[in-house]
């Protein structure tokens, strides 16, 4: 057995329940609960009784969790311990979406790091990168953005997703254009407009042809650039419009309707299942976490790709 098998059993034994469980020691349910069979088949005999309303300890598992209790001390002792020595300048590089700076979350994440110097960090911001591959192709150490719709993700079974900020889409228009004046908007309403989006084959063009194979929209034409400052001004020009988060309206100043049915979209905490347990990686998760307290989860009628 090894040391993470029994963190995860004592976090069930904690929360009784597998899913927060998961969450508490930042890997996925699927993957504890593997492991906690791999522990109960090594041990052979199980450690807990599931029912679909709670988790419960077995007997074996009460004696089991009794026992390890003192262990989990002793390695928590441990890592404090060896945390304490001094250590060598760690470096991160962390993936930085639009919807960090219209939501003010740049300068806590900053304010973070001032307070860890042994991190050297480096912020990628290119807008229209695709933070993914960068994730898979260890460019990136985590990505604080939107995830994509699921049929454009190869797979998203590494990943690990965790949204901070749920946002309402709306229509980003001139303040001047007469759609700014309306209460909503419906997506045939925007037929025949021209449309802002990244460069070709970006993530966010992907979206944009996905969204618009769903929608049978046409749009008049579309421009494309790999900066969200020159959509903003083309925007603010009043050249066409964009799908976005209602955070940008303030942020570049523009106006911004929302659409009808409602859609919501989030940002994302997003790293690969493998270095979600880095401390680095875990401690700025939590931070986020703690400072966001994102509101529980939309309806499934109110979530949408239509997003930039």
């Amino acid at each position: 057995m090894t040391i993470t098998q029994i963190l995860y059993a004592l976090a069930v034994a904690e929360h009784k329940n597998f899913s927060r469980a998961a969450e508490s020691q930042f890997v996925s349910q699927p993957a504890l609960s593997q492991q906690i069979r791999l522990l109960e088949k090594e041990l052979g005999y199980p450690l807990f009784i599931r029912s679909t309303h709670a988790v419960q300890l077995t007997d074996a598992g009460r004696s089991f969790c009794l026992k390890a209790r003192s262990l989990e001390t002793a390695w928590l002792q441990f890592i404090d311990g060896i945390s304490a020595l001094p250590r060598e300048v760690r470096r991160l590089r962390i993936g930085m979406g639009s919807r960090v700076y219209s939501n003010h979350l740049f300068e806590p994440v900053v304010q973070f790091y001032d307070a860890h110097p042994e991190l050297e960090v480096t912020f990628v911001t290119e807008a229209g990168h695709d933070f993914l591959a960068g994730l898979r192709d260890g460019e990136l150490d985590l990505a604080l953005d939107r995830m994509p719709p699921i049929p454009l993700l190869t797979t998203a079974e590494d990943l690990v997703a965790e949204p901070l900020i749920f946002e309402r889409q709306c229509v980003l228009t001139s303040r001047s254009d007469p759609k700014a004046a309306q209460q909503e908007l419906r997506i045939e309403d925007l037929r025949g407009c021209t449309v802002m989006t990244g460069l070709e084959n970006s993530m966010e063009d992907r979206v944009l042809r996905y969204d618009l194979r769903n929608t049978g929209m046409v749009f008049n034409r579309i421009y494309r650039s790999d900066s969200i400052e020159t959509n903003m001004s083309l925007i603010r020009a009043g050249k066409g419009i964009l799908i976005g988060p209602e955070s940008f309206a303030d942020y570049y100043g523009v106006a911004a309707v929302p659409l009808n049915p409602k859609r919501i979209a989030s940002l994302d905490f997003i790293c690969l299942q493998r270095n979600a347990l880095r401390p680095a990686v875990a401690e700025l998760r939590t931070f986020l976490r703690e400072l966001c307290h994102p509101a529980s989860l939309p309806d499934a009628g109110e979530s949408g790709s239509l997003h930039s």
